[in-house]
């Protein structure tokens, strides 16, 4: 997406009076479908829709765990506080995984980043 999209998107609103907000909504969860279908991935990902640019990031979320089982799903504390040393255990820790081809411009030449929401 990029920001012809989002005018676009802000055009059919005021026109078709369709909330921006509801079709980008719509538009992140058919992006996990996809994601997780053409990537062969079970691992809980969040998608991103930057509501200025329309850029677009993936984001696997982790579960920060003393024993990883599954490292789909899990990360350890010690690997967790590498990228943030505040990271305890039962955080989520979000590690940006977007694919290079996944969708045109979703990268926007960001690198690597990480977030952490507590359950």
């Amino acid at each position: 997406m990029n920001s012809e999209f989002m005018e676009a998107l802000s055009t059919l609103e005021t026109d078709k009076g369709i909330k921006k907000e509801v079709i980008i909504e719509a538009i992140e969860a058919a992006l996990i479908s996809g994601y997780k279908r053409n990537f062969g991935q079970a691992q809980n990902v969040r998608v991103d829709v930057n509501r200025n640019s329309g850029s677009i990031r993936v984001f696997a979320r982790k579960v920060v765990v003393e024993e990883v089982f599954d490292k789909r799903l899990e990360i350890s504390e010690d690997e967790a506080q590498l990228v943030n040393p505040s990271f305890e255990v039962d955080d989520v820790v979000e590690i940006e995984v977007t694919p290079k081809d996944f969708w045109p411009h979703s990268r926007a030449n960001s690198e690597a980043s990480c977030y952490a929401t507590c359950p």
